[in-house]
């Protein structure tokens, strides 16, 4: 039973799968770095700077083809729903103690980071550190 329910999903990505892609052209640069004597190539270094105007206009286009594809997953937006809804909890980290405070992190659900807090002894009110 298990694995009919994983075949079926599997079966209709399939069909997307064979899909011609498109993929941008990804320039490759002449940059080589010497360390210690050994030489080490590294063609997709201007990719690095994640604010230069090439590289958001390679991002861009990157995302065009696969949002392309993603968007076309007729369950996608179940899955996601359900990892939310899976996922959206308020979680906290073991807490140190250092000095008088503890030291915790906390994230309420669905926050990209967890935000570390300190709190004055166990009664303390907590405070974003």
């Amino acid at each position: 039973m298990k694995f009919t329910l994983l075949l079926i999903p599997a079966l209709a990505v399939s069909g997307l799968a064979q899909a011609q892609l498109t993929y941008p052209a990804t320039k490759k640069v002449d940059q080589v770095d010497d360390y210690f004597g050994t030489k080490v190539e590294d063609p997709y270094r201007w990719l690095e700077d994640d604010n230069a105007p090439e590289t958001k206009d390679w991002v861009t286009a990157q995302n065009k083809v696969t949002f392309s594809y993603l968007d076309k997953i007729p369950y996608r937006t179940k899955i996601k729903d359900r990892l939310t809804e899976l996922y959206n909890y308020e979680r906290f980290s073991m807490p140190s103690k250092v000095g008088e405070y503890f030291i915790y992190s906390k994230n309420d659900g669905l926050q990209n980071q967890a935000v570390y807090y300190r709190q004055k002894g166990l009664d303390g009110a907590p405070e974003v550190f």
